[in-house]
């Protein structure tokens, strides 16, 4: 009695594959005989694979001929949009669902072990990177449906008076694929080898939520410039209860662009400088100017003190009232520039009082388990082509979009997309 289960389901199994074929069989069947009444003539009938969750099927696929129009037809592709190697959506979910949480190679292998038959790894990446190429276009289509409703005063969702928006950065490892300059050739097949370049890239993750709900939050990822994300991030806030009275609150480091591009997308705009990255600055300068033991701690916590109580513009006095002569002095200008450009974003005590955060905890979170979760695997490389898409799927799951996508999938025909490359 202890196998019962896994005889049953293996019984389920046989008996799933056994309908489909004589389903499909029928269909084929039924097609074939309404085109043959008018004057339609088989000219050949191969049989293509189709994979299903209960194995791969062998569908015939008769090519009718019409003498009168001089035009050919492939039944199965035409009625059905069924091409040979094709597999049934049940299929492309799974394996989206194990590709999408590792690598293609162990996506594989939970497939054989929860279905009883193997996909190659190779085509499993395909299919995923297709669902992926269509998930991208499903998350710029619901932004922008968004966007518009709103506009025209067609998003009745309740608006809410305080909101929080971070967006934040993380580096993932990338390679583009050319020939070798020494022309050299490969052992087996003996075509010119290709050398892979690698780079880093930044692909920045995001999120909108309101003040007192942490549990709620409508994520954005993207490898992009700041103006794209601080406009998906408009989408994300308005999908939180964003209007036009809505107070938003930004927390984030002090990238070149990033509070310009959130303010232009909000009209009442709040920014944090992120505690965390302001104190490294500090640490830094102390460094710097070889600050070392009680010292190093009374110049730094006198530092942060004042930032903390909002005196900012006494901390950039205290800043640079020290150390001219020093070969460190480079440092502290840096940080005092810094705190000068922000010296308005960190009144800290106050934003405590105010329910806001000071640091980018959050974000910082969302990185683990949105982008590097899947595309920081040990040793994997992503062709730059291949990251967006791949990211639409992490945030479709991560906003708890995913029956809904493939609800959309399932009354939305498929077309093929033009496969990319990576990892």
């Amino acid at each position: 009695m202890n196998e019962f289960d896994r005889d049953l389901l293996s019984l389920l199994r046989d008996i799933g594959f056994s309908v489909m074929s004589m389903l499909f069989a029928w269909l084929v069947n039924q097609v074939t005989e309404e085109f043959k009444t008018s004057g339609w003539v088989i000219h050949r009938r191969p049989l293509i694979k189709y994979i299903t969750i209960f194995g791969y099927l062998k569908i015939p696929s008769p090519y009718l001929w019409n003498r009168k129009f001089k035009k050919g037809v492939s039944l199965v592709a035409e009625k059905f949009l069924i091409n040979h190697s094709n597999a049934s959506l049940g299929v492309k979910r799974a394996l989206t669902e194990f590709g999408i949480e590792e690598s293609f190679q162990g996506a594989a292998k939970r497939f054989e072990e929860h279905y009883g038959f193997a996909i190659e790894k190779n085509a499993l990446s395909r299919k995923v990177k297709t669902i992926a190429s269509l998930g991208q276009e499903y998350i710029e289509s619901r932004f922008e449906k968004l966007r518009t409703e709103k506009a025209n005063n067609e998003f009745f969702k309740q608006e809410f008076p305080r909101l929080i928006v971070e967006l934040d950065g993380c580096q993932i490892r990338t390679g583009i694929n050319f020939l070798s300059e020494q022309l050299e050739l490969t052992q087996k097949r003996k075509i010119k080898k290709k050398t892979r370049k690698i780079d880093w890239r930044e692909v920045r993750v995001g999120f909108a939520r309101q003040v007192n709900n942490k549990l709620e939050r409508t994520f954005v990822a993207k490898m992009d410039k700041y103006p794209v994300l601080a406009q998906q991030l408009k989408s994300a806030a308005i999908d939180q209860g964003w209007g036009q009275k809505t107070e938003v609150t930004g927390i984030g480091d002090g990238g070149n662009g990033l509070r310009e591009a959130l303010e232009l997308e909000f009209p009442k705009f709040n920014f944090i400088l992120d505690r965390i990255h302001l104190k490294q600055h500090i640490y830094q300068a102390a460094d710097a100017v070889e600050l070392t033991g009680i010292n190093r701690e009374m110049w730094t916590s006198h530092l942060i003190s004042l930032i903390d109580r909002g005196k900012a513009k006494k901390a950039i006095k205290f800043i640079n009232r020290y150390f001219h002569a020093h070969k460190g002095r480079k440092k502290l200008e840096n940080l005092s520039n810094y705190l000068e450009r922000f010296q308005d974003a960190c009144y800290y005590n106050l934003y405590k009082i105010q329910g806001l955060p000071i640091g980018s905890g959050e974000i910082e979170s969302a990185h683990r388990y949105i982008p590097q979760k899947r595309l920081k695997l040990p040793g994997a490389t992503w062709h730059p082509d291949s990251i967006n898409p791949m990211l639409a799927l992490r945030i479709i799951r991560a906003n708890d979009w995913w029956n809904d996508f493939w609800n959309y999938l399932a009354q939305n025909p498929m077309v093929e997309i033009p496969k990319f490359e990576g990892n």
